[in-house]
């Protein structure tokens, strides 16, 4: 199949493909600010200032080789009173440099599965409704798409200096079903100095340093949405094969 069928085959999907491309950029980023938070605190009797926590990012972050994460995202555009729901498992691992994000349940878009191998600098996208998956160069299946697929890439996030990219403020320590947790604010930086447009309120458990709960908020101090962690585990053995593993039957189009 060539690529203008394939093109073709894809624009069916127009309306669908774009939610579902900010979906994945959304919760994408997400997982991003997820690990620089996890990675940022120390179990310590005073609350951490912004610095310290800035400071120990960047050096925990390199101690990160593997994750796996279930999500639960509430997305709000605006433009409907009821947010819009998806669960997202992300599942990477450094040394193979191999990224994978599945959406586990979401009305339209359930079963969709993005794979990044960087070291391959390949990509593959299966789309549920077609029971098609597309794989080729990183570059090549992100114009398909419309999608910055190198923001899947673990070993880049883990090594970005976090403390050049946001502005961390320890907010206070909140009772969320009878366990303790610490609530952070972080805003991202631009030009070396903190960003007034978009924050996020952290949830943090204040004895096992896990995040529970995301909060983002847009410019005018809206929440667009609300991210809870079910689970987030960090340096855990991963299966190569099921990490880049289709659903049976798939039919895999090479894209050139």
């Amino acid at each position: 199949m060539g690529a203008v069928t394939v093109g073709g085959i894809l624009r069916k999907f127009d309306s669908r493909r774009v939610v579902s491309r900010q979906a994945v950029k959304f919760s994408l980023a997400l997982c991003c600010s997820l690990i620089m938070v996890i990675a940022g605190f120390s179990p310590t009797g005073a609350a951490p200032t912004g610095d310290e926590i800035a400071a120990k990012v960047t050096d925990k972050l390199k101690e990160i080789q593997t994750v796996q994460a279930d999500i639960v995202a509430e997305l709000n555009d605006g433009t409907s009173k009821n947010p819009v729901k998806m669960t997202i498992r992300v599942t990477a691992d450094r040394a193979m440099q191999v990224t994978r994000m599945e959406i586990t349940q979401h009305p339209v878009f359930e079963g969709q599965i993005m794979i990044l191998d960087t070291k391959k600098d390949q990509a593959t996208v299966y789309m549920p409704v077609t029971g098609q998956a597309f794989r080729g160069k990183t570059s090549s299946v992100a114009a398909q798409l419309g999608v910055d697929l190198s923001m899947i890439d673990l070993n880049a996030l883990l090594s970005m200096d976090t403390k050049t990219l946001l502005s961390c403020k320890y907010l206070r320590q909140e009772v969320v079903n009878r366990l303790p947790y610490h609530v952070v604010e972080t805003r991202p930086k631009v030009g070396g100095s903190a960003a007034t447009a978009g924050v996020q309120h952290v949830w943090v458990d204040a004895e096992t340093y896990i995040v529970y709960r995301v909060e983002v908020y847009d410019s005018a101090q809206n929440k667009v949405a609300t991210i809870t962690m079910n689970t987030f585990k960090t340096n855990v053995k991963i299966d190569a094969n099921k990490i880049r593993e289709l659903p049976r039957g798939t039919k895999v189009t090479e894209l050139k």
